[in-house]
């Protein structure tokens, strides 16, 4: 692992978060941390369907493509986090 190899990793899960957001219109965002976690979660429980089947892919998307979405919602989570217009209504604030 180096720089190299990690900003391979980053950028490819860049391209596919931007395509991602405007296929759905930014739909990640519309319920808060409650929703992102929802989304983290289903990648979580195939992550770990996949790993149970002896790292074989399920249908669609392979451990590869996963992990991506992974990292992909937690970017999501730090944009969530970071913008305080959602922030406040996360926790239920009047703005």
């Amino acid at each position: 692992m180096n720089k190299e190899s990690i900003d391979k990793i980053t950028n490819e899960v860049t391209d596919i978060l931007l395509k991602k957001n405007q296929d759905y219109g930014g739909a990640s965002f519309d319920l808060g941390l409650n929703g992102n976690m929802v989304h983290l979660w289903d990648k979580i429980k195939r992550y770990r369907n996949i790993i149970e089947k002896g790292g074989t892919s399920i249908n669609f998307e392979g451990l590869s493509d996963t992990l991506k979405d992974i990292i992909g919602y937690a970017v999501i989570g730090l944009h969530i986090l970071d913008d305080s217009e959602i922030k406040d209504k996360i926790y239920g604030k009047n703005t």
